[in-house]
């Protein structure tokens, strides 16, 4: 029955969200996080600037907008348990600030099965050994496609998520590089992380902290940012970077970080580039949950393409059979 199902129907493309989302559901889906593992091979770390200041920002600065494009892109994902394996629905959302947010919405569903009558399937239908790897290629698939068919030439991209990751790195270092042959800045907003990149090259830091966001958290004020630091793998070229932590709101940081060319390119406009997102922060002014509006606004959007499908009605309908732990739990 499955290999007859044709899950393209239930792609959709939204132009403007008017329907209320659903508010019947039989059983709650998982709502996975699926966490771009930082991966760093033999990592070379330099300090651009003095590692013992704080820089102070300047949320009054926004001409930016005035001459640049703004764009955002966030995703959400839900998953389902079945007897026949897992149903994976992506909401990949970016967002332009207009007068009005102008977006780009795709939703589309993946079933992923180690039923090896699949193997070599390609589309919606994914055999897979490991489904985890599996997820992983599917949220930077539809992450490029989504930025790459919605961006303009000479626009600012605020990205959730990592720059580097293990199985990312080589297709959004790639996509960075498209992006910046048409005049664009992407930059890459992390909010958790284990990452020491930096107290592990600081021996004293290296006692005294669990990881650099418990670094900046204790060792910047609000309305600050640190110095920028470089990372270059050592054998890779292509995978290098350049990143600042950033605390706008007294609470929690977040690590903002782009291309080493980026970063060389546009080095002139950087600190209006960081007096921008300190403004973004202080827009959305959450304490508990500091992100910048833009992509707070594309997670909106995201969440609202999922709840719009009445999924676990769908589920059902394709005839899945969930398991007894989706029923009891979700």
């Amino acid at each position: 029955m499955l290999s007859k199902i044709d899950l393209s129907q239930i792609e959709i493309r939204l132009d403007n969200i008017g329907k209320k989302a659903t508010k019947y559901v039989d059983f709650l889906p998982s709502d996975i996080t699926i966490k771009m593992q930082e991966f760093y091979m033999s990592p070379t770390m330099s300090c651009l600037e003095d590692s013992n200041s704080m820089y102070t920002l300047n949320p009054k600065d926004i001409q930016l907008m005035e001459n640049w494009n703004i764009y955002a892109y966030d995703e959400s994902i839900q998953n389902y348990r079945a007897l026949e394996g897992d149903i994976l629905f992506c909401s990949s959302s970016t967002i332009k600030i207009e007068d009005k947010y102008k977006f780009n919405l795709k939703v589309l569903p993946y079933f992923l099965t180690s039923m090896r009558k699949f193997e070599g399937a390609s589309g919606e239908i994914r055999f897979a050994e490991k489904l985890g790897k599996e997820r992983n290629r599917i949220l930077i698939d539809s992450k490029r496609d989504s930025i790459r068919e919605s961006v303009e030439s000479h626009s600012i991209v605020l990205i959730d998520g990592p720059l580097l990751g293990e199985q990312a790195s080589e297709f959004i270092v790639n996509m960075d590089e498209e992006l910046r042959k048409r005049d664009c800045i992407p930059l890459y907003f992390v909010k958790n992380s284990d990452s020491r990149l930096i107290i592990e090259n600081n021996k004293k830091l290296r006692g005294e902290f669990n990881s650099d966001f418990h670094w900046a958290a204790c060792r910047l004020e609000p309305n600050n940012r640190s110095a920028f630091f470089k990372y270059k793998d050592a054998y890779k070229d292509k995978n290098t970077k350049v990143f600042t932590y950033i605390k706008e709101l007294s609470g929690f940081p977040q690590r903002v970080e782009m291309h080493t060319s980026t970063y060389e390119q546009y080095y002139e406009i950087i600190p209006s580039l960081m007096n921008l997102i300190s403004y973004f922060y202080i827009l959305q002014g959450d304490y508990f949950n500091p992100q910048v509006r833009p992509i707070v606004i594309a997670e909106k959007f995201a969440r609202e393409g999922l709840q719009i499908l009445n999924i676990p009605h769908l589920f059902r309908r394709l005839g899945f059979r969930p398991t007894i732990n989706q029923i009891r739990f979700g």
